[in-house]
């Protein structure tokens, strides 16, 4: 499918509203209380406040994932994402561990690290995206044609601002259609995320009869 044959059948491409900045400042408050872990750690110096700096550490790294997810809806159907989520909770719990002499403070400094790591590779997922989302006008009050829709996991068919319908093509690439409300006008979207360039666009095979929206718009009209 290409762009401009979605335009003749009634959709709009739109630019997602991506707000890094909310992701930035939690991140960096974050490193900071790790940075003083790692420091505590090697000089043997307030041993004592290492874990509670840890879980800070993890905590404002949550912050800052859970801003990443927030910019763009539905990334935590992301394996990379939601996995990068669970890990960052289980950090928080590492360092409780730690404070409690389960474990050592290498452990949880070197399990902190990894949980760093796999925040910044769903980040990465999430704000390098190509951003190929599509709308057309709606009424909130017609069905959603899932018999258009081949290989779907319809969740839905009444108009709804949560996920309708969903298609994976693997773990961390998929697409979803969803409502959208804005002023007095309704909308649906349809949303890819994971895909990197206009290529891969093409070379995906959506199973969408996009000629069923266009009637039953047309229908409603009538």
């Amino acid at each position: 499918m290409d762009v401009r044959k979605m335009r003749t059948f009634g959709w709009t491409h739109v630019k997602p509203e991506l707000h890094p900045r909310r992701v930035i400042y939690p991140l960096a408050w974050g490193f900071l209380p790790l940075g003083f872990c790692f420091m505590m750690w090697m000089f043997g110096s307030y041993e004592d406040l290492i874990p509670w700096f840890g879980a800070a550490s993890m905590m404002l790294m949550l912050i800052g994932g859970l801003a990443g997810v927030s910019s763009r809806y539905g990334t935590l159907n992301a394996s990379r994402v939601g996995v990068s989520l669970v890990s960052l909770c289980f950090g928080i719990m590492v360092w409780a561990l730690v404070g409690e002499g389960t474990v050592s403070p290498l452990f949880g400094l070197l399990y902190s690290c990894a949980s760093v790591y796999l925040l910044f590779k769903a980040l990465d997922f999430i704000f390098k995206d190509a951003g190929y989302v599509f709308e057309r006008e709606w009424d909130a009050k017609q069905r959603l044609p899932h018999q258009a829709l081949h290989d779907w996991d319809v969740k839905s068919t009444r108009f709804s601002q949560n996920c309708m319908a969903l298609k994976r093509f693997d773990g961390n690439t998929f697409v979803q259609i969803y409502g959208l409300v804005r002023g007095e006008k309704s909308f649906l979207r349809f949303d890819l995320l994971g895909c990197q360039s206009r290529l891969e666009f093409k070379a995906f095979n959506f199973g969408v009869q996009w000629p069923e929206f266009v009637a039953l718009s047309t229908s409603e009209e009538e």
